[in-house]
């Protein structure tokens, strides 16, 4: 009777067993079992490209035509600022005024020192004659054996010391008035006006500040406006005076036309580089000291991929391609050079492969592209 419940019960334990294994059911060979991938809609994909010119950007400044920094010549308080940066002047046009007083004062004394040394110029130039009548009077007797040899020697001497006098009292007149024009030419300086029609730019001066000789108080800039780059020497040859190109300004974001107006005849032996000069087409906006590129054609062979393709995740950087059998697959890239909104591929890619250029969220590995 044990023996027959013991077999009843490693026979119900075996059945059990091959019950989990799936003993009792249909087995599906390898390979029979297809896996489906997800479908994925509002992904849009372009074709890989080469290209056999490429245009670099060189990163250069926009630059005023004209740029003057206004300033004086004169120590003193500033007593008017009469603009305000971003404001339009005229030619002419009063800038700053700088307290003059110690300037009249300087003036007003010289001119007194004017009016004696002139009223003394009177005095001997009155002697001088008194002198000279004398002298034409005893030439006269001289001739005639009225008087001494001596006697006429002394009024001579009388008469040359006159001349003499008056010539001294001459220059220091003439001595005097050139200070005078050269003190009164320093109040010039104390009102300062604009040289030429343009922007004000930049005010480092207020009402109250020290004026200081040099030291720049307004600085007034006018277009036309110029972009300056340095080349590298490769370009040497081929950039010359009259040639038009493509200026990126990013943070106008428009591409300006620009003519070459200016070429450095020699290279930096230090950056091995050339300065250029483009004069830009007038566009709303556009300042001095804004940064912008100059696009140059290049002859190269680039294989070029939308810069927004590019999937970068940690050290991964790769793009998501869509296979002949409409799949995706994230595939590991090597990136070149931007250029523009597109970038390099070095290796991972080949020519005329899709990629996904929007909807990137959407892709997955394996998941099929809809519309296809």
């Amino acid at each position: 009777m044990k023996r027959l419940k013991y077999a009843v019960f490693v026979l119900t334990m075996a059945v059990i067993v091959l019950w989990l294994g799936g003993f009792f059911f249909k087995k599906e060979k390898a390979g029979e079992v297809a896996k489906e991938g997800k479908l994925v809609e509002g992904i849009r994909t372009e074709r890989v490209e080469v290209v056999d010119t490429l245009y670099t950007p060189y990163t250069g400044t926009v630059v005023a035509d004209k740029r003057a920094e206004i300033s004086t010549r004169l120590m003193g308080r500033v007593r008017q600022v009469l603009v305000k940066e971003g404001q339009y002047v005229k030619e002419g046009q009063l800038l700053v005024v700088i307290d003059a007083q110690d300037i009249q004062a300087q003036v007003s004394a010289v001119e007194k020192q004017v009016e004696q040394a002139r009223h003394a110029y009177s005095s001997a130039l009155a002697n001088y004659e008194a002198v000279r009548k004398t002298y034409e009077r005893y030439s006269a007797l001289l001739r005639d054996g009225a008087i001494t040899q001596q006697e006429f020697d002394q009024i001579k001497a009388q008469f040359e010391s006159a001349k003499a006098q008056v010539e001294q009292a001459r220059a220091g007149v003439q001595a005097l008035e050139n200070q005078k024009q050269a003190v009164s030419t320093n109040i010039n300086y104390a009102r300062l006006t604009a040289p030429f029609a343009g922007y004000v730019v930049l005010k480092n001066a207020d009402p109250g500040d020290l004026a200081v000789p040099g030291h720049p108080l307004l600085v007034i800039e006018t277009g036309p406006y110029l972009f300056e780059a340095f080349l590298p020497e490769r370009f040497a040859g081929s950039v010359k005076v009259g040639q038009e190109y493509q200026v990126m300004v990013p943070s106008l974001n428009k591409s300006l036309k620009g003519r070459v107006v200016e070429v450095s005849p020699s290279i930096d032996p230090a950056t091995k580089t050339f300065r250029v000069k483009l004069l830009l087409e007038e566009a709303e906006g556009l300042k001095s000291g804004m940064y912008a590129n100059l696009l140059l054609p290049e002859r190269v062979k680039a294989l070029l991929v939308p810069e927004r393709a590019v999937v970068k995740r940690f050290d991964f950087t790769g793009v998501w391609v869509v296979k002949p059998d409409s799949t995706l697959e994230l595939r590991f890239i090597k990136l070149g050079e931007v250029r523009g909104d597109k970038v390099e591929v070095l290796s991972g890619l080949k020519e005329g492969e899709q990629v996904v250029v929007e909807g990137l969220e959407k892709a997955c590995e394996g998941c099929k592209v809809g519309g296809r």
